[in-house]
């Protein structure tokens, strides 16, 4: 099924949290390895440091990436997503956010707030196809 896809999953580390408890269950769920992620260091708006790290995963990589993530997300958010699914993407990316608090306890949990972003891009033709082809590419 490996379509013309790409996965990009950008995530921000304040200084007060610790990047190793965040980083460290993602590489072990997604199979990642840390020298993927590009890492940009940058000020917050109080002079704070802040690290942006950012990971592109086309192909075959981001439909592993996927097909873990969905593995993860509970049923009941599951259920939520797919029934919601026009609310998550515009054009034909769609978008969700993983909770950091919960990834360091192992668990996916879709999250607005303190959350990874994740963009997953697969090209459809067919407006009138975007939700579905989401649903199974979610639900495989």
């Amino acid at each position: 099924m490996t379509h013309q896809f790409e996965v990009i999953a950008e995530l921000i580390l304040h200084a007060t949290e610790d990047s190793k408890k965040i980083f460290e269950p993602i590489f072990e769920l997604f199979q990642i390895k840390e020298d993927e992620f590009t890492i940009e260091e940058t000020l917050g708006h109080y002079g704070n440091p802040i690290l942006l790290a950012k990971i592109t995963l086309s192909k075959k990589r981001a439909e592993e990436f996927v097909k873990k993530l969905a593995s993860r997300i509970t049923k009941t958010q599951m259920k939520d997503l797919i029934e919601n699914i026009d609310l998550y993407f515009e054009d034909t990316t769609l978008f969700l956010r993983i909770g950091k608090n919960e990834l360091v306890s192992k668990e996916i949990s879709l999250q607005q707030n303190n959350a990874i972003k994740i963009k997953i891009k697969m090209p459809v033709y067919k407006k009138d196809e975007i939700s579905k082809k989401y649903i199974e590419l979610l639900t495989v």
